[in-house]
This record gives C-alpha cells, sequence and structure tokens, in this order.
C-alpha cells in the first residue's frame, strides 16, 4: 500500500523490485517480526545478566592442559568454583627514600595489628613483617581467601586494606600491591553497562550528524541494542556449553555487535532512502532495498564470521572461545538489521525520515554524496597521485612498529598510574625481582624426601635464583617455593623458567614448573604460535571469499595487500599512542590476533560495500565510471560506518584494563585509516588503474562497451 504523505505516481521507467521471500515476509509479517524480536531481547537479557557468573579471567585457566603451568595451576585450584587464595602485599617505605627509623617499624607492625583487628572480608590475619635486606623497605604479606569464583572477596579486600593503611604516618609512603591488588587495578568492576551506555551515546551522537533527522537515527539504535542483548544472551548459552568466555570477550562482543549492526543498518537505510527517490510505496523501496543490500550485508558478515572463526584453531581458550562469541554477535546482528530494522521502517512509514524525506521527483540528496563525489571525481582523473599521497603516508606509519615490544608482565595490563603498579616498582626496589611472583615447583606423585632435595639442588644451582624452599604438599605432592633474582616477568625470567625446567628434567622426570612467571611464559609462547597459525588462514579464508564474491583472482590479492599495508600502518600509529601518549609498556603477545582479526575481518566489510557498487555500475558503465559513481555512491554510508565502529571501539578505552584498552584503540586507529584511506582513496585509484584487468579472468569491457564494439 503506498505511503498516505500524498498521492503521487511513480514514473513509468521506474524499475520494480523482485519479490523476494525476505522482502514478502517483511511485508507480510512485520508485526509479528517486531514482536518476535522484542521477546527474544526480553528473553535473552535475562540470560545475559547472569554472564558474568560464567566468566574465568585466570591467565592459567585459558591455557590447554598441556603446559606444565596450567597443570600446576589444576593441581592447586582442582576446583574452579573454590579458587585458591591471593596474595596482597602491604608495603611502606619511607618518602626521602631512607632507612627505616625504629618508630617507622613500630608504625609498620601497628599497621599489621590494625588489619588483623579490621575485621576485612577473606583475610585470616596478615603473615610476619619482613625488612629489605638495604633496611630501607617494610612488608607484610595479607591473604585473600574468596568463597566461590565469583564473589568480590578480593576487591572487597584489597579496598578496606587500602582504607586501614591510608594514610601513611608522617614521613612513610603506603602501597597494597601484589598480585591480588594488580587483579583489581585490572579489573576496574563490571564495566559492560558502562560500555554499552558509552556505545549508545556514540551510535546515537554519530547517528544523528548522519541523518540529521530527529527521529530516524531511533531504528538502527533500537536495532542495534535488540541485537547486543540477543548477542549476550547467546554468549551466556556458548559459556554454558563450556566455552572460555573473559572480559576481554564481553567487552568486544557489546562494541562489536552495537558497530556491526548499526554499520549493516547504514548501509541499508542508505540504499532505501535512494530507492524512495524511485518509488512511491515505501514496500517497494524496501524490497528493492533488501534486494540490492542483502548480498554485500550477508557477504560482509560471512567474511567477518569466517575470519572470527578461524580462531578457532588457537592454544589459548579465551582467544578459542572469543570466535564463536563474536561470530555468534555478528550473525545476530545480520538477522536484526535484515528483518527487524526493514519491519520497523515499513510499519512506520516515510515520516522516519523527516525532514528530508526523499520522493521520485525530490531526491534530497538521497542518490550521491555531494563531498565523496568530487572526492571519486579527482581519483579517477589522477589515480597515481591519489595512491601516492595515501601509500607513502602508510608505508612512514609503519615505523612506529619499531617501537613495538611484547611483555608478559601482569603490571603492563594495569593502568600506569595505578597504586598496585606504583607499589611494584617500589618493591623491586628494596626486596629480590622474585618476591613478588615465585615459581612453583610440582614433583611427581610418589615422590619423596630424595626427590624433593634433588629437586631443590637442581633449582638452586641456576645461576638467577635467589632462594628454593620447601613449600606445602599440593595434591599430596611436594612442592619448592622458588624466588628469581631476576624481574620475574622479562626475558630473563623466561630463560632463567627454561633452565629451571630443563635442570628438574635431569633429575626428577615428571617435575611441574608453575606460578605465576611460569603462565605469562606459557601463555606468550602459546599466544605467539596461535598468530603463526590464525594470520595466514584468517587472510586464506578472506580471499576465497572475495574472490567468490568479485568472481575475480586479480581483486581478491590486490584488496588483500591493500588490507596487510592498512593493518601495519595502524599497528605502528597505535604502539606510537601506547607508548608515547598514554605511556603504557609492553604489549601482551596475543594483542597482535585480536587486532589483526578485527581489523582485517571489519576492513573487509567497507571493502565489499564499495566493491559490490562497483560492480553493480560496472554493468553498464566503463570501470573507472563504475568506479567514481561507486565512491560517490557509498563514501558517504563507509564513512559514517567507519565512524560508528571507529567510535564503538574507543569505547574500551575506558576499560582498567590496558591490553582491552588497546584492542579498543588499535582497531578503532585501524578503521579510520581503513574508512577515510584505504576503501575511499587507495583501493579506487588502484582499481582505476588496473582498469578491466582487476575483474581478470572475468569477461572484459562493461555491457554498454561490449555492445558498442559488437
Amino acid at each position: 500500500m503506498p505511503d498516505t504523505l500524498t498521492s503521487r505516481s511513480a514514473p513509468a521507467d521506474t524499475p520494480q523490485p523482485d519479490s523476494t521471500r525476505l522482502a514478502r515476509l517483511v511485508r507480510r509479517g512485520k508485526w509479528l517480526i517486531l514482536a518476535v524480536w522484542i521477546a527474544l531481547a526480553v528473553v535473552a537479557t535475562g540470560f545475559a545478566a547472569n554472564l558474568g557468573d560464567v566468566q574465568r579471567d585466570d591467565p592459567a585457566a585459558y591455557l590447554p592442559s598441556g603446559y606444565e603451568s596450567s597443570q600446576v595451576a589444576e593441581l592447586v585450584e582442582p576446583d574452579p568454583e573454590h579458587p585458591d587464595s591471593e596474595t596482597a602485599l602491604v608495603l611502606y617505605t619511607r618518602e626521602d627514600g631512607g632507612a627505616l627509623t625504629d618508630a617507622d617499624l613500630a608504625a609498620v607492625a601497628d599497621a599489621g595489628a590494625a588489619v588483623a583487628a579490621g575485621d576485612v572480608v577473606g583475610v585470616d590475619g596478615p603473615g610476619d613483617v619482613t625488612v629489605s635486606e638495604d633496611g630501607a623497605g617494610a612488608l607484610f604479606p595479607v591473604d585473600i581467601q574468596p568463597e566461590h569464583a565469583d564473589d568480590e572477596t578480593v576487591d572487597i579486600a584489597v579496598e578496606e586494606l587500602r582504607e586501614v593503611v591510608h594514610p601513611a604516618p608522617d614521613g612513610l609512603s603506603a602501597q597494597v600491591t601484589g598480585e591480588a591488588a594488580l587483579g583489581v587495578d585490572n579489573s576496574g568492576g563490571d564495566v559492560d553497562a558502562a560500555l554499552m551506555l558509552t556505545s549508545m551515546v556514540i551510535v546515537a551522537a554519530l547517528l544523528l550528524l548522519t541523518y540529521r533527522s530527529p527521529i530516524l537515527w531511533l531504528v538502527p539504535l533500537l536495532g542495534a541494542l535488540v541485537a547486543v542483548l540477543v548477542a549476550r544472551g547467546a554468549a551466556y548459552g556458548l559459556a554454558e556449553a563450556g566455552l572460555a568466555v573473559s572480559d576481554l570477550s564481553s567487552a568486544i562482543l557489546i562494541v562489536l555487535v552495537f558497530g556491526a549492526a548499526t554499520d549493516y543498518a547504514l548501509l541499508f537505510l542508505s540504499r532505501y532512502r535512494e530507492e524512495l527517490t524511485r518509488h512511491e510505496d515505501r514496500h517497494e523501496a524496501i524490497a528493492e532495498a533488501l534486494r540490492r543490500t542483502t548480498p554485500a550485508i550477508v557477504a560482509s558478515a560471512g567474511t567477518v564470521t569466517a575470519g572470527l572463526l578461524c580462531l578457532l584453531v588457537a592454544d589459548l581458550a579465551g582467544l578459542r572461545g572469543l570466535g564463536p562469541v563474536a561470530a555468534a554477535g555478528i550473525v545476530v546482528s545480520v538477522l536484526v538489521m535484515l528483518t527487524l530494522l526493514p519491519a520497523l521502517l515499513a510499519c512506520a512509514g516515510r515520516w522516519l525520515l523527516w525532514p528530508r524525506v526523499p520522493w521520485p521527483d525530490r531526491p534530497r540528496g538521497a542518490t550521491e554524496h555531494r563531498f565523496w563525489g568530487g572526492i571519486a571525481d579527482r581519483v579517477v582523473r589522477r589515480p597515481r597521485l591519489a595512491l601516492v599521497l595515501v601509500t607513502v603516508p602508510l608505508c612512514l606509519a609503519t615505523l612506529g612498529l619499531t617501537e613495538l615490544r611484547t611483555s608478559a608482565d601482569p603490571v603492563d595490563k594495569v593502568p600506569p598510574d595505578a597504586e598496585s603498579v606504583v607499589g611494584r616498582e617500589a618493591l623491586a626496589e628494596h626486596f629480590p625481582e622474585g618476591l613478588s611472583a615465585p615459581l612453583t615447583v610440582v614433583l611427581p606423585p610418589g615422590s619423596g624426601a630424595a626427590e624433593l632435595a634433588a629437586a631443590e639442588t637442581a633449582v638452586s644451582g641456576v645461576p638467577e635464583i635467589a632462594a628454593t624452599l620447601p613449600g606445602e604438599p599440593i595434591d599430596e605432592r611436594p612442592s619448592l617455593r622458588v624466588e628469581m633474582d631476576v624481574p620475574p616477568y622479562g626475558d630473563e625470567a623466561q630463560d632463567t623458567i627454561r633452565e629451571v625446567r630443563a635442570a628438574l628434567a635431569e633429575v626428577v622426570d615428571g617435575t611441574l614448573v608453575g606460578g605465576t612467571p611460569a603462565v605469562q611464559l606459557d601463555y606468550h609462547e602459546a599466544a605467539l604460535g596461535d598468530t603463526k597459525r590464525i594470520v595466514p588462514l584468517v587472510l586464506v579464508a578472506i580471499a576465497v571469499i572475495l574472490a567468490l564474491l568479485l568472481r575475480s583472482l586479480v581483486a581478491p590479492v590486490l584488496l588483500i595487500v591493500a588490507t596487510v599495508l592498512s593493518f601495519a600502518a595502524s599497528l605502528g600509529l597505535s604502539t606510537l599512542v601506547f607508548t608515547e601518549g598514554m605511556g603504557f609498556g609492553g604489549v601482551a603477545a596475543d594483542l597482535f590476533v585480536y587486532i589483526f582479526v578485527f581489523l582485517v575481518a571489519l576492513g573487509v566489510d567497507y571493502t565489499i560495500f564499495l566493491m559490490e557498487r562497483v560492480r553493480e555500475e560496472r554493468r553498464h558503465r566503463s570501470t573507472r565510471e563504475a568506479v567514481r559513481h561507486g565512491v560517490a555512491a557509498t563514501g558517504g554510508v563507509i564513512t559514517a560506518a567507519g565512524l560508528v565502529l571507529a567510535g564503538t571501539f574507543a569505547a574500551l578505552g575506558q576499560i582498567p584494563d590496558v591490553t582491552v584498552a588497546e584492542v579498543g584503540i588499535g582497531v578503532a586507529i585501524g578503521v579510520l585509516i581503513e574508512t577515510l584511506l584505504v576503501r575511499s582513496v587507495q583501493v579506487p585509484a588502484l582499481v582505476t588503474l588496473l582498469g578491466d584487468r582487476v575483474w581478470w579472468p572475468r569477461h572484459r569491457g562493461s555491457a554498454k562497451e561490449n555492445h558498442h564494439h559488437s
């Protein structure tokens, strides 16, 4: 039924859409579609509320069982629902850097007594005070025992400890540091609600700027919100099925679905507005918009999904679990934006687009974007210059990679101004480096005093070992506590752990070396192995999908090369931002995979949006003209989509977990480069220079040219 705003007649030559099944479904069942998605969102919200209960963020839990450190972690915590205690260290130093006086030591003892008398949750009492050899530092440990894996005992206890020891007596400085405090400063508590709110505000603001309509922006925002709620419910189901869902996975899912769903909405709405200039009846415009955009949206989502599912080959369980969780979010986003969004538009009518409502005789800028039309003219007129102006700066940006270094130190995952980080630095100045993070050596079952003595002798013979002490039996197996005399997470520590393992293998076969430094070493090596497997697999998967979609062998190679250069430039710029701008240390070894998968997979979205339109225009025009029209028609929507996606990922920068923040910032920078430079200038310039060769081995020459030559 035609819109009731006015009774106009469509021009006789107006193209009529194909009556696709999806279009018929939307037209006939629009109210049912709306009701079904709302019901799904309500049900999924109930499941998503418990998502935090099934998340695990212990690095040892993410390693496969074959690693020594993960085997030790399983022995120490046989029941993940009832984890072992975590240790906080209360450190005192003088503000002037001098030796502690008797009065200072008395104040430290009083602080320990105050902790014991303070009835801190999860704490039985502090350990003995230890004074450093230089006399300038004193500390006492505090073991915090959570009741179960999902409670907030450690968070509350660390905050209460800080309230007890602050402010320190005059002349003294007190910090609560150690593994427990680092974990608290790293997590920042439940950030999902704040992240959803931030993402919604960013999406709403950018949609308002894009459409300049007081109403239309609400439609894609509502669709994106429904997609996020349903996707989080699906993530809960996957976690219950046994996948490792971490805080990082949960945070990425929110921004990914908000960004991707809004991108698909922008592409559909752009074509819908264009079709409204050809059709009086909004249902016909919706049907034609679905016919024209569904292949690109489905192909785009398929590419992202394929890239994410490549994570299933990862050794790291957290990385492996992210793949299906994020892929499910993409699938939900596509389903929502190809059903709920058209249904909302069909239910409401043309008035949603007020005040810029397109009609067949009044397009209101719904066909080509004036700014990007001008850019397209310049690119196709001087493609070599355009290519140089973009490629040279991207190559220079890759030089930032020279500043990149990986780190296994948990301190580098915490904001540099956090109390636990400041305390760890002070601790390293006065105490043996390995004190804050000892190794745990567990002997094989049946080992006795002779094996324990042999193991202790072997470990003590490693030069970088500061102390080797008998520990409490673990699962009825003898153990050793080993403190290193080097920073526990640097290259020296990794070499030391390898030497310890080699020495033990010679005297007591089957001995396991664990502890947080060993976990980080194994995590680091697993992440590098995952990178070597996943990166080529993602590139091959995306190249195959592009080849099938574009029906060309040249175009996928061209686009993959441009994507790899864009990734390298993005990572180079991000590194400078991390180190020079934000003061972060080394990055986690698995950061490469996260940024690469999201940048490459999501960046190809814009390639598909552009190249599908170029291929459509190619049926009637030369390749040069097809590029010009393709950029002019999609430049605006690609820019808007890129800004939305970059904005949602940038929202991760507010999270205290430095790795999560780095993923968000790195992807945001990369998406902006992809949007503003690569897909809008570099790729069009390359396609223009190659001409018809870009479609090889398909036929050369447009339909118009072939008719002329015949």
